[in-house]
């Protein structure tokens, strides 16, 4: 199930083919779908507050640097994990919530930018053990996508394209018990933050397909299929496997139009947040199972 060094080797053996996102696309991150950006924001608020950067923090007023850090995620959802740290990292630093290339582009003292490897390392690890929870406990696949994976990979080249890291997403399919032979290939990131789905997408392309789909669920997707001239689907609901099935006999269909999180998801996201966040300023910490119960509730 490793990821091929050169995807442009092995012809393809039909004309078309699908490639899938894997977090919100083929398993749904939780009640709301939205643990993995609550994960994200908690993760980066904590790691900069073990380390120099917590002097751009503002524990008296946390609705600040919260209101921050998703005002930079929402630029990057379905982003590399690292790309959206730099992004919330630069808002928190600079008001600016663009990812920037590295440390040194942040305007801050060396000694400082040396420190942003430990903020990635504690960002990394957190991250890393709250999905893993929320994962055994509250993530689980779409009802009807399994059936339409074996339906669709009669007819059609299955990959998946995610940025989850290669390792992760290994177990992650095991665990929820795909069938891994349904898929030509199978390609995550890799843990620096690099081969995200865009470049994926590219290669797939690259072989000579006649069209491909990329099935996802989120706008940065979208801009990563079109990048690749590839065509987009997204999933929102377990309806939009049967709507692909009773409408993909006719063509690939294509979805072009981004959009924007609703604002009722927005509020969920800062309140999740920022509850998280007041509990551990004011001394009461939940443990990470705990977080993933009340993100849950």
């Amino acid at each position: 199930m490793t990821a091929s060094a050169d995807l442009t080797q092995n012809l393809p053996l039909t004309t078309k083919a699908i490639a899938f996102d894997f977090d919100g696309t083929l398993v749904r991150s939780g009640k709301t779908g939205l643990d993995k950006g609550i994960h994200i924001m908690y993760a980066a608020y904590l790691a900069c507050y073990a380390c120099g950067f917590r002097k751009y923090l503002h524990p008296e007023n946390p609705e600040k640097d919260t209101e921050r850090m998703l005002r930079a995620y929402l630029r990057y959802p379905g982003a590399p994990r690292f790309k959206q740290l730099a992004a919330i990292v630069n808002c928190l630093v600079n008001d600016i919530p663009e990812a920037v290339a590295d440390a040194t582009s942040l305007g801050i003292s060396k000694e400082l930018q040396a420190e942003y490897t430990e903020v990635r390392e504690r960002y990394n690890s957190l991250y890393s053990e709250l999905n893993d929870i929320a994962a055994e406990r509250y993530w689980n696949p779409f009802p009807s996508v399994k059936a339409a994976l074996a339906t669709l990979a009669k007819d059609y080249d299955l990959y998946i394209a995610s940025g989850v890291t290669q390792d992760i997403l290994e177990k992650d399919m095991l665990h929820h018990g795909f069938d891994c032979s349904l898929f030509k290939e199978i390609h995550g990131g890799n843990p620096a933050g690099g081969s995200d789905k865009g470049e994926i997408l590219k290669n797939i392309s690259a072989k000579g397909y006649t069209e491909v789909l990329f099935i996802a669920d989120s706008n940065l997707d979208l801009v990563y299929a079109k990048q690749a001239e590839a065509k987009f689907y997204r999933i929102r609901s377990d309806e939009d496997y049967s709507r692909l099935l009773d409408t993909i006999p006719a063509g690939f269909p294509n979805e072009a139009d981004s959009w924007d999180f609703t604002e009722e998801e927005k509020k969920i996201f800062f309140d999740k947040t920022i509850h998280l966040i007041n509990a551990f300023l004011e001394g009461k910490a939940l443990s990470k199972t705990a977080a993933t119960e009340w993100i849950n509730i």
